[in-house]
């Protein structure tokens, strides 16, 4: 162990392996002070000038949870609807399944949320006559969605810490305008996906991963 009490650098590599995306959860809560550290390990993430541009809406209330979820569900089957008319209706049917059905079963959804800040870098070269269109600046990045990209990972391994199942879910989007009336999310505010947690039921396969040799580049000179 490191100071601090940290695991040593192959010890973490290592628990970072076992963590894995978990999409069924047994039918029982999770304390909310449980839920109030991932939301504790989600803020400490770094962000761009510290601006912290994270919310998150915490949903364990029954009722609010299968509002959600159905809201998921039925743009979900209003997609496949369309789909089936065309060439790939049985693969969306079965990948489709995966937008609603962890949130069906979770003891908790979590709904992240980023605004984004003005680009005070453009604003300047605006100021100063220049044309802000022909440099890259922090709208190029995308900083806030990147800042809170890394909260939701410390949610994520906190959960995991925590014994906990979790899935971070691109799938609920499709819902969008749903839930962000349901959860009285509104501009500047933006919804990224929804976190499923719960405690998991099972085990599953540790998934494969590409090799480092496949997505590293070494420039050593």
């Amino acid at each position: 162990m490191n100071p601090g009490g940290a695991p040593d650098g192959p010890g973490m590599l290592d628990w970072l392996r076992t963590r894995r995306s978990r999409r069924t959860f047994e039918d029982r809560p999770v304390p909310r002070e449980v839920l109030g550290r991932l939301v504790e390990a989600a803020v400490t993430a770094p962000s761009n000038t510290n601006r912290q541009p994270w919310k998150f809406a915490v949903v364990t209330g029954e009722a609010t949870r299968k509002r959600l979820a159905a809201a998921v569900r039925a743009r979900a089957d209003e997609i496949k609807g369309i789909i089936r008319q065309g060439h790939h209706a049985e693969d969306f049917s079965n990948y489709s399944d995966f937008f609603h059905e962890p949130l069906e079963s979770a003891a908790a959804i979590v709904v992240p949320q980023y605004r984004a800040y003005p680009d005070l870098i453009a604003d300047l070269i605006q100021s100063g006559g220049g044309d802000p269109s022909k440099y890259h600046t922090a709208s190029s990045m995308q900083a806030e969605l990147c800042s809170t990209s890394a909260a939701v990972m410390a949610l994520l391994l906190q959960a995991h810490a925590e014994g906990l199942g979790a899935c971070w879910m691109a799938g609920p989007m499709v819902g969008k305008d749903e839930v962000e009336a349901l959860l009285g999310i509104k501009e500047p505010w933006r919804m990224v996906g929804a976190v499923a947690i719960g405690h998991p039921v099972g085990e599953v396969q540790a998934p494969g991963r590409k090799s480092i040799e496949r997505v590293v580049s070494w420039f050593d000179e």
